[in-house]
């Protein structure tokens, strides 16, 4: 009887040591910690190390990024990060707005990176956009935006998802493979957006437009096009004319 009465102390004994066990991994969050302190000891530490500055073959420095990178990243799903060596691609957001902001003001201040800037595409001259984004742009996104494998394994994604305010954090922060353009100023920014906006609503990207489905298609889709006439071409030639050849 003595035993069977010692059984539930000793089970929850081992339940606590199991449970402090299991937590041993995970960093200790201050009760008094902001919202921003307790996502980012939680959900970034084991990638970003507690001062920001990366754990190697997990994640990165932070050192220097800033607001307009971690909010960047966190706005389009680009992390948390599945897996470290992949490049990140737009996914579905995992934050609130509020934890988004939190973690931008506590994760953001560990950089010295730009601040997020302020975009609004009713600024802009489509036009200039247009001059802007043909000659920093369109060799990578192509000419109507919808992007393209740049090689290496990696692809420029497509800038139609993007809401001006991504646009102008990819052109100030550089994210992935595409760098920071610093020549670029607040009113360039406005000009990029309000001709983005314009390809978006002109559907540049539908399959009914020429140069909506990138480079490999649309240069296989060329290549047979002018292939086929020749062939054309050439089977006439090599076929007998009445009057030409000989019987």
């Amino acid at each position: 009887m003595r035993r069977l009465l010692l059984i539930p102390p000793i089970a929850g004994i081992a339940v606590a040591l199991a449970t402090a066990a299991a937590g041993a991994d995970r960093p200790a969050v201050r009760q008094d910690a902001s919202l921003g302190e307790q996502l980012y000891a939680t959900q970034c530490v084991n990638c970003h190390a507690v001062d920001g500055l990366g754990v190697e073959g997990r994640g990165p420095s932070l050192v220097d990024e800033g607001p307009a990178a971690v909010d960047f990243v966190l706005r389009t799903g680009r992390m948390p990060l599945a897996e470290p060596g992949l490049q990140a691609r737009r996914g579905p957001v995992r934050y609130t707005e509020q934890e988004i902001v939190a973690l931008v003001e506590y994760a953001g201040a560990f950089g010295d990176g730009p601040a997020i800037p302020d975009v609004d595409p009713a600024r802009g001259d489509v036009t200039a956009g247009g001059e802007l984004y043909r000659l920093n742009c369109a060799s990578c996104h192509v000419a109507s935006g919808s992007g393209a494998a740049i090689g290496g394994g990696r692809e420029a994604p497509t800038v139609m998802d993007a809401t001006p305010t991504q646009i102008g954090q990819a052109v100030v922060i550089g994210p992935g493979a595409m760098p920071a353009f610093d020549s670029l100023d607040e009113g360039d920014l406005d000009d990029l957006a309000a001709y983005v906006d314009a390809l978006r609503d002109e559907g540049a990207t539908g399959i009914d437009s020429f140069g909506g489905a990138g480079p490999v298609a649309e240069g296989l889709a060329a290549w047979l096009l002018g292939l086929i006439p020749l062939i054309a071409v050439t089977r006439w030639i090599g076929s007998a004319h009445e009057g030409r050849d000989p019987e």
